[in-house]
């Protein structure tokens, strides 16, 4: 009995899955057009003359011989260190983010298993300030 109430129409299902699939696409399509983009050279991505520039990529075939170049990608890593500020970053999160689970850990453990009173308004306390940007 239970099954058949809670079972949606096939019409409903389609259109759930599209709007899904809508949704989806219209998310990710900003990050799918900046790699696009990424991989085209200035003139073709900035053109005024014509927006499909960025797609067929015209100037990017005339300078670098190819429809995609890693230029960009070679400049920021290579020529201008990025990396080293993606290892300093790498550092940062890592101990970080260990330091942060060992004390959220051991003190959530302690809190949930204390029997006084206080412990609910400390994790209360402690969810108000997690909750603030």
């Amino acid at each position: 009995m239970s099954n058949i109430a809670h079972r949606r129409s096939p019409l409903l299902n389609i259109i759930i899955w599209g709007l899904v699939l809508i949704w989806i696409i219209a998310a990710s399509f900003p990050f799918f057009w900046t790699l696009w983009g990424s991989l085209k050279v200035q003139g073709d991505f900035f053109s005024k003359a014509d927006w499909t520039n960025a797609i067929t990529g015209v100037r990017t075939q005339i300078e670098t011989g190819g429809a995609f170049t890693g230029n960009g990608y070679f400049g920021a890593w290579v020529t201008k260190s990025f990396w080293e500020a993606a290892i300093n970053t790498g550092i940062i999160v890592f101990s970080v983010v260990v330091i942060s689970l060992t004390l959220g850990t051991l003190g959530g453990y302690a809190l949930a298993r204390s029997g006084k009173r206080y412990a609910f308004y400390l994790l209360m306390l402690a969810l108000i300030f997690r909750a603030m940007p």
